[in-house]
C-alpha cells in the first residue's frame, strides 16, 4: 500500500510542475526582428519598409500601454498575435495568424503547441519591455 501511495504522490507532484518552454525558442527581440519589423519597423513605431504599401495604418506598438490607460494589455496582445482565438467581432485581420505559423515551424504535436505558445509569450514580453 505504501509504495502505491508513494508512486501516486510522485505522479501528482510531476503533474503540478510548471512546464518549461523548449530551449530553442528565439528571444522576443529576435522574433520581432524576423516577423514584425517589416511592417511595424525596427523600433516598433509603425514605420517599417512595408508600411508604406499597406492599405491601413500600421500601429505603433510602443504605445500599447499608453493607449490602454498606462497598462500593457498582455493577454489581448498575446491573443492578437496568436490569431487563432480572436473573435470576428474585432473586425478584419491584416496581420498574419502567428499562432498557426509558429506551430507549423515547430511540428504538429503537443510539443509544437507549447513551442508556439512560448514564442508568443516571448514576443509579448518583448513588446511589454519597449513601451514608452
Amino acid at each position: 500500500m505504501k509504495p502505491l501511495l508513494l508512486i501516486t504522490g510522485l505522479m501528482l507532484a510531476a503533474a503540478c510542475t510548471t512546464p518549461q518552454p523548449p530551449q530553442d525558442i528565439p528571444s522576443g527581440e529576435d522574433l520581432y526582428a524576423r516577423n514584425c519589423a517589416a511592417c511595424h519597423g525596427p523600433s516598433a513605431e509603425g514605420d517599417g519598409p512595408v508600411a508604406s504599401v499597406m492599405t491601413m495604418d500600421v500601429p505603433n506598438l510602443r504605445g500599447l500601454a499608453e493607449r490602454n490607460s498606462g497598462q500593457f494589455p498582455a493577454l489581448a496582445v498575446r491573443e492578437y498575435i496568436d490569431g487563432r482565438r480572436v473573435a470576428r467581432a474585432h473586425g478584419d485581420r491584416y496581420m498574419p495568424v502567428w499562432g498557426t505559423e509558429f506551430r507549423l515551424m515547430a511540428g504538429d504535436d503537443r510539443a509544437a503547441e507549447k513551442a508556439a505558445e512560448a514564442r508568443i509569450i516571448a514576443l509579448t514580453d518583448f513588446l511589454a519591455s519597449i513601451q514608452y
